[in-house]
């Protein structure tokens, strides 16, 4: 049984300035202090091989300041009152939040080396304080509003799973999962007519993921351990209501129009391994009270991921959702290590070496912005293209060094020779238009670090 009591006192007061704009700046001020209590209790019941364990948490919290009482176009976020929001708005006392949360876990054992169990628990955390406190100006204006009065996030997790000892050496792991999140904060934009534009904080996002993984593990071993898993994922979000709310009736039937609640499931499964060579302290033969082939010790971590979504719409038409995905990820790092023990300290000589096969994969931080990013998007042959444009290319696909841009010719009318150019160039990459900045387009290169560590 354990309990616990917090006061924190949260806050900032910053003013931003461009130094190419000496008349511009922006202030996020909130000085609070939130309370926070909970408790919770434990039990651990074992009756003829079923053990369970059972558990009760409380949360309580009080954001402990005010909740301001206003329109949601009031003039009080305009530039002309913006500033007087803490001295003149209407306000109330900010809201407390009383939930309990059950836990249960249950382990039962159905032969020597292998059991079943469950798992099933809600879990509740507080949002971040920029969504409760933070009132964010730009020369008075307000341009984003925290609401100290949301509720808690709320996760409700499952998850069945199996169990088997194999040759008293290894570990099968076999477990679905799901998880349903409620209460994630958000923020929504309201637009009004009398020069009122700011990002309301609200508890309107949503979540759920399910799964399932299976995890070959050996733990222990004179020459290998380790563990390799699949996990095969899938994840839904999206949000209640509306992003976007507008004064003017025309903004918000044209907001409507190009912008359906529209969520798609997509798979998202990953991979990864973590193998373990080493030799032991006592191998090989004894040269001055040194084993030269003792404790050496290898470690690789090998990981895949399956790519993101997105969505590429630059002519905004209703109904596009994620008609894109990333290249998958792909990365192997590498540990080598030397143990020499001594009767005072233990050496410890080593490498670390990440992304050994040096992967490239490209990072959005060499995009200058928006339209260098909208370029390169275009100059991609997808899936859903047709004619000469079509192709099978993912996002993260990039022109060789060294190759020249030569974007595909039109040939509409299927000329055999600008047929053969355009498949010249596709197997070169070169129709692909890069990042403008070409110093932050990879930033995983292969890196080498050598070491020593010494334990007293």
């Amino acid at each position: 049984m354990g309990f616990w009591v917090a006061s924190t006192k949260k806050g900032r007061s910053r003013s931003y300035a461009c130094p190419a704009m000496v008349t511009w700046s922006r202030t996020m001020i909130y000085r609070i202090f939130p309370y926070r209590i909970g408790a919770y209790i434990q039990d651990k019941l074992e009756y003829e091989g079923f053990i369970a364990n059972l558990g009760l948490r409380l949360d309580y919290s009080n954001g402990n300041t005010k909740s301001y009482v206003l329109d949601p176009y009031d003039l009080f976020y305009s530039p002309q009152l913006g500033d007087q929001i803490e001295e003149q708005a209407p306000y109330e006392e900010s809201k407390s939040f009383l939930s309990l949360s059950p836990r249960l876990g249950i382990s039962h054992p159905i032969t020597q080396n292998s059991k079943l169990y469950f798992n099933y628990g809600h879990f509740r955390s507080e949002p971040f304080s920029s969504y409760r406190f933070r009132i964010q100006r730009s020369a008075g204006k307000v341009s984003y509003m925290g609401d100290p009065n949301l509720e808690h996030e709320k996760t409700v997790a499952y998850e069945l799973g199996y169990e088997h000892g194999l040759l008293d050496m290894f570990l099968i792991k076999i477990a679905a999962y799901y998880k349903d999140i409620t209460n994630q904060p958000g923020w929504i934009l309201y637009r009004g007519l009398s020069n009122v534009q700011y990002y309301k904080a609200t508890n309107n996002n949503y979540a759920d993921i399910r799964g399932f993984e299976v995890t070959l593990t050996k733990r222990m071993g004179r020459w290998l351990s380790g563990f390799i898993n699949y996990t095969y994922d899938v994840r839904t979000s999206g949000y209640f209501g509306l992003l976007e709310y507008n004064e003017d009736p025309q903004l918000q039937r044209d907001y409507l129009r190009r912008s359906p609640v529209l969520t798609r499931r997509h798979p998202a499964p990953f991979a990864r391994a973590n193998l373990d060579f080493h030799t032991p302290d006592d191998y090989g033969p004894l040269w001055m009270d040194f084993y030269p082939l003792g404790s050496w010790n290898i470690n690789l971590l090998a990981d895949w991921r399956s790519g993101r979504y997105e969505t590429f719409n630059p002519q905004n038409l209703p109904g596009i959702v994620d008609d894109v995905q990333w290249k998958d990820w792909y990365n192997v790092d590498l540990r080598i290590s030397k143990m020499l023990r001594t009767s005072l300290v233990d050496i410890q000589l080593y490498i670390d070496v990440t992304n050994v096969f040096n992967f490239k994969y490209m990072s959005e931080a060499g995009f200058a912005d928006q339209y260098d990013r909208r370029d390169y998007l275009e100059s991609l042959n997808l899936s859903w293209e047709e004619g000469v444009e079509h192709g099978d290319d993912r996002v993260g696909e990039y022109r060789p060094a060294g190759v020249e841009y030569d974007p595909l010719e039109p040939n509409p009318n299927n000329d055999p020779e600008i047929k053969a150019r355009n498949d010249e160039r596709k197997e070169k990459k070169s129709y692909i238009d890069m990042p403008n900045i070409t110093s932050l387009t990879f930033l995983n290169p292969r890196d080498i670090t050598f070491g020593i560590r010494i334990n007293f």
